[in-house]
């Protein structure tokens, strides 16, 4: 955003917005600076919003790109939040797209979710080494 769209906080009237805060399917929705968001948002979202601010890469320790629910976790049914930077972000979808495709057809629900699991475990592994690998590369 340029200099000149950039926002002044629709509390205080004088600092640059760097918050946008949606209000649910309301519609409405403010555009605050970071004192007023902070003065204004519930304990849970501040938190949210440091943990996101402080974050790093939890592959390669690097900035992150992304933060969101981890979808193999969520298949499992836990809520995990993954922050990785660009490059982990692709393997890690890569992963396991390409292991998900040797699945055996015609499993029950108790063995895909075990599958999943196991899926998983072996996507940290996996992006643990190929981390370690891109490194010395």
């Amino acid at each position: 955003m340029s200099q000149s769209q950039q926002k002044l906080c629709d509390a205080c009237h004088e600092r640059l917005a760097t918050a946008h805060i949606c209000y649910g399917n309301t519609g409405e929705s403010r555009d605050l600076c970071d004192g007023c968001f902070e003065a204004s948002a519930p304990e849970e979202l501040r938190q949210s919003a440091a943990a996101v601010r402080t974050a790093h890469c939890q592959y390669c320790g690097g900035q992150p790109c992304t933060n969101g629910s981890d979808f193999l976790a969520i298949a499992m049914g836990i809520q995990q939040t993954r922050y990785m930077c660009t490059l982990c972000t692709q393997e890690f979808s890569r992963f396991p797209q390409q292991e998900l495709k040797r699945a055996p057809a015609g499993l029950s629900q108790a063995e895909q979710l075990a599958a999943i699991g196991a899926l998983c475990d072996k996507a940290d592994a996996h992006m643990k080494q190929w981390v370690s690998q891109r490194g010395s590369g």
